[in-house]
């Protein structure tokens, strides 16, 4: 990271490969210049390397639970879990396990988890232990069936620790139409929180019932899951619930996405982004996670561990891994190209051209320029994006903005352009929390509230403002606005809302909101 993080250098948002190979990755910190990365690697032994910057792997060692146990055999070992407890080293993994020299896999049984202790930094594992065995609690259960509690007590795969103030959880996957994610204190393990996955909730088609991968996160008294859906070779990606505790994170949030799988201008996957890890260092966040290759188009070759920093938005959210979305004035009677200039002096263009964009004055880079031989290109990676304009077939003019190699949104303002609508977000208050938005006219300096009332917004956090209030049905030009104002209510209850206000220039087509 170098002496000053202040100081942001090119490649401060690039991504960086840190282990070829290596899935599923979990990272343990000891301190700021000592941390252990593991994953799944052959599925027989798991991996553990050692680094001082996060940057520069070496490999320390190998965990081969057969050799450690006298006992059992072990084989399907995947998504290890890497911590530290009262001074104990713990390595959790998913397996199945079958007596010295039996077949493994086994008939009749599924994965499941187990634990493995280490004195000290020489993690020199021992023989694995099941969790919680012979108890109602959830717990490592060897054969195939869920367990008389329910299918939420088989702890499956993807065990991930979380050392809280509340105590130490353990979040993992069990199996029931799908993959879900619970948890439990392991101070009071009889009680188990439900979070996600089909068995619990209605979810979208492109989580394929898969919801897995949990890790969790706390910044700034909020606290986070994260989270992979879909399957590895289709609509694979990672999400994130905020909440302010630990059972709060469920799908009665807001379910946000961090990335999205990426496909050539013929549909075909040729990248996709799950299973990850975030680790802070002075201050800074990193998400690390694995990216799985699809090439020739559609045809999955590998997944190798790498590194993306994060970086927080006011409310608390994340910028995405590879989405930017841009927005520019509109000119009467014009289509619109989008070209990338990037870091190293590179000019891609067009990346998306103007038989996608037509005239429209929004779209979503999602990492791949379509119209350049389906390009891929890490956000990290753009110095500055282009919008070419023009009312013929003859393309010159061009508007650019500067890119910070982070950012969700862009905005661009083309010379004589006016504002078509503004697309507001705001902060996730309370769990079940309706929103209005206000707005106030710039030439009386009045306030028109509900402008867009509770029975159209009612939970959403974002909204498409075109110009007229609907509640009031009246007309209230983007220009004449000086400022937008979002208000939440819990059961009905507007006397006591709550409501956030944010000055508005009367151009931007992009306004956020945090309510206080």
């Amino acid at each position: 990271m170098g002496a000053s993080c202040a100081t942001r250098g090119s490649n401060f948002y690039a991504r960086s490969l840190l282990v070829p190979g290596l899935a599923d990755p979990d990272v343990y910190k000891e301190n700021d210049d000592l941390f252990f990365l593991t994953g799944t690697g052959d599925a027989r032994t798991l991996p553990i390397y050692e680094t001082h910057d996060l940057s520069s792997f070496r490999f320390k060692r190998g965990y081969d639970p057969s050799a450690a146990d006298p006992t059992y055999d072990y084989c399907m070992i995947w998504a290890p879990d890497l911590g530290k407890n009262n001074g104990v080293y713990f390595l959790y993994f998913s397996a199945q396990r079958v007596p010295n020299g039996s077949a493994c896999p086994a008939s009749g049984q599924d994965v499941t988890t187990f634990v493995a202790s280490a004195p000290d930094l020489n993690l020199d594992f021992g023989a694995p232990q099941p969790i919680n065995p012979n108890t109602t609690y959830p717990r490592t259960t060897i054969g195939s069936a869920c367990t008389p509690q329910g299918c939420n007590r088989n702890i499956r795969i993807d065990s991930a620790t979380f050392n809280d103030t509340s105590g130490r959880w353990l979040f993992y996957v069990w199996f029931d139409r799908g993959n879900n994610i619970s948890s439990f204190n392991t101070a009071a393990p009889a009680t188990v929180y439900n979070h996600t996955g089909p068995a619990l909730y209605t979810l979208p088609a492109q989580d394929e019932t898969i919801n897995e991968a949990p890790e969790l996160l706390k910044r700034n008294g909020l606290y986070y899951l994260l989270f992979s859906t879909g399957w590895y070779n289709s609509q694979y990606a990672m999400k994130y619930i905020m909440a302010d505790s630990l059972p709060a994170l469920t799908r009665a949030r807001a379910v946000r996405s961090l990335s999205q799988p990426m496909r050539n201008d013929s549909g075909a996957l040729i990248q996709t982004h799950g299973h990850n890890v975030v680790v802070d260092r002075r201050g800074e966040f990193f998400n690390i996670f694995h990216q799985g290759a699809f090439q020739p188009a559609g045809t999955f070759t590998s997944r190798s561990t790498y590194k993306q920093r994060i970086a927080f938005k006011p409310d608390g959210s994340m910028h995405s891994l590879n989405q930017v979305h841009l927005r520019w004035t509109r000119l009467a009677g014009y289509n619109y190209s989008l070209d990338l200039m990037l870091r190293d002096g590179t000019v891609i263009g067009p990346c998306i051209y103007a038989g996608i964009i037509g005239s429209a004055n929004k779209t979503v880079f999602d990492g791949v320029c379509s119209s350049a031989s389906s390009r891929m290109v890490n956000k990290g990676d753009i110095a500055a994006f282009r919008i070419f304009y023009s009312n013929s077939s003859t393309w010159g003019p061009f508007v650019e903005k500067a890119y910070d190699g982070v950012s969700d949104d862009v905005f661009l303002e083309l010379p004589g352009g006016t504002t078509p609508f503004v697309d507001l977000s705001w902060s996730e208050e309370e769990t079940g929390a309706q929103y209005s938005i206000d707005v106030q006219r710039r030439d009386t300096g009045a306030w028109i509230g509900p402008c867009i009332g509770v029975n159209s917004v009612n939970r959403s956090l974002s909204w498409t403002y075109s110009g007229r209030c609907d509640t009031p049905g009246i007309n209230v030009a983007i220009s004449n606005i000086s400022n937008f104002r979002i208000c939440s209510a819990m059961g009905g209850d507007w006397a006591h809302a709550r409501c956030g206000a944010t000055a508005y220039d009367g151009k931007s087509m992009h306004v956020p909101i945090v309510i206080p």
